[in-house]
């Protein structure tokens, strides 16, 4: 009983140690902000609060991670990046996707910089604040559907596992997005439009390119603040702002579940990447295809190992749940 007792305190104090190494170690390198003693004192209110705020912390701790790992790079990225890539990815997008004008043949990029309009602005701008929050959403409202069509406890259980694994689908797509950055740094149009195609300035603050005309017609400074942060001006390639969206429409046919606002939100956020010129349409196909593979691969390993028991109420296969 005494070694039980002992090995409990062990594991609720490991939250706490943790996060003080973390914080101290972003102290040494001078990088710590209010922002992570903040979210870390959120994080540990969660988890000694009890039933409730651990399984809320189960949720979002791969948000959570997926935060830690990017902020990092401020860190090394400049130390570990390969061969920057500015021209190629405008070359292939002028070949595959360009549009003739009597300007010549621009990229599409270029071609929405000039017929830009204060709807779209708003629109694209909105969609690009909070692409995040709305995954996160939909990430809920899943684990509620699902919830909710349980006939007993196992099952629902069960469902909530089986919901869980988005989340972990999107600290997986991360990263595999944050490895692309290094072996396959890129220029976003942004930087080619300001900067060409001489030498890659590694010196250069990231943009926020389209989206400040949102900021210009609200009065605020989103953009501005967001983008300051970045941790890494060449990493133009996936395109995240979609592979999240499109990460979504996977599990959204997988669940039967907000199809049609998850498809809707996904081409959206397509078009606000070009449109906003922060990706080429090159930096969409590749998030997209890693947005697909993640989610297969993920829903594979999620499917083998949550083996559902036999209930007296058969746990029903993703692909046969109705609305």
């Amino acid at each position: 009983m005494q070694k039980r007792t002992l090995h409990s305190s062990m594991r609720n104090g490991l939250p706490m140690i943790a996060l003080v190494a973390y914080w101290a170690t972003l102290f040494a390198l001078n990088g710590l902000r209010t922002d992570h003693l903040a979210t870390g004192s959120i994080i540990l209110i969660l988890n000694y609060s009890g039933k409730w705020g651990r399984n809320f912390l189960k949720f979002f701790l791969p948000f959570f991670l997926t935060g830690v790992v990017y902020d990092s790079q401020r860190f090394y990225s400049d130390r570990i990046r390969g061969p920057i890539h500015i021209k190629e990815p405008y070359l292939f997008d002028k070949s595959h996707f360009g549009i003739s004008t009597s300007q010549g043949v621009l990229t599409p990029n270029e071609w929405c910089q000039l017929h830009t309009h204060p709807a779209l602005d708003l629109v694209t701008g909105f969609a690009y604040l909070v692409f995040i929050l709305a995954f996160a959403l939909i990430c809920g409202y899943f684990i509620y559907q699902l919830r909710s069509r349980a006939k007993s406890l196992k099952e629902k259980t069960q469902l909530t596992e089986r919901a869980l694994q988005i989340p972990w689908a999107f600290f997986w797509l991360n990263l595999l997005g944050y490895s692309t950055y290094y072996w396959y740094a890129a220029a976003p149009p942004w930087y080619v439009a300001a900067y060409g195609f001489g030498p890659a300035q590694l010196e250069v603050s990231a943009s926020s390119a389209g989206c400040i005309r949102f900021d210009q017609i609200l009065g605020t400074h989103f953009f501005s603040e967001m983008y300051g942060r970045a941790a890494d001006v060449f990493g133009a390639i996936p395109s995240l702002h979609v592979a999240y969206p499109l990460l979504a429409v996977y599990f959204a046919f997988q669940f039967k579940i907000a199809r049609t606002f998850s498809v809707g939100f996904y081409l959206l956020m397509c078009f606000s990447a070009v449109y906003l010129n922060h990706h080429y349409i090159l930096d969409i196909l590749w998030g997209s295809s890693y947005a697909l593979w993640v989610g297969w691969l993920t829903h594979q390993l999620y499917d083998s190992r949550l083996q559902a028991p036999k209930l007296s109420h058969p746990l029903p296969r993703l692909g046969t749940l109705r609305r």
